[in-house]
């Protein structure tokens, strides 16, 4: 479980509170010829693994934390995508959606 002094969780949480820009910084992200093809697919491909991963870090059954793992996990992973994106298209995207 992520410790609420680190800086990576506090991170991930402005990602979740800013969802609907966030959101659509992914999906310009995903588009962008600028960023590597490669961390694309990563981005993809490890999203969808965990997604249909038959095994959980902490089961469904478990009220609510069932869905935090997955939260938290799906938001790592938006979190180091946007971070291997190149810093100048980020802004860019950044900027214009202000």
């Amino acid at each position: 479980m992520p410790s609420l002094q680190s800086p990576g969780f506090w991170q991930r949480m402005r990602l979740l509170l800013n969802l609907p820009r966030s959101t659509r910084l992914l999906y310009a992200l995903l588009r962008d010829n600028r960023v590597p093809l490669v961390n694309k697919a990563l981005f993809l491909g490890l999203s969808l693994m965990y997604l249909l991963w038959p095994l959980d870090l902490l089961p469904d059954l478990v009220p609510l934390l069932g869905e935090l793992d997955d939260i938290t996990v799906i938001l790592f992973l938006i979190d180091r995508f946007v971070a291997s994106a190149p810093n100048y298209v980020v802004y860019e995207y950044l900027d214009r959606f202000e």
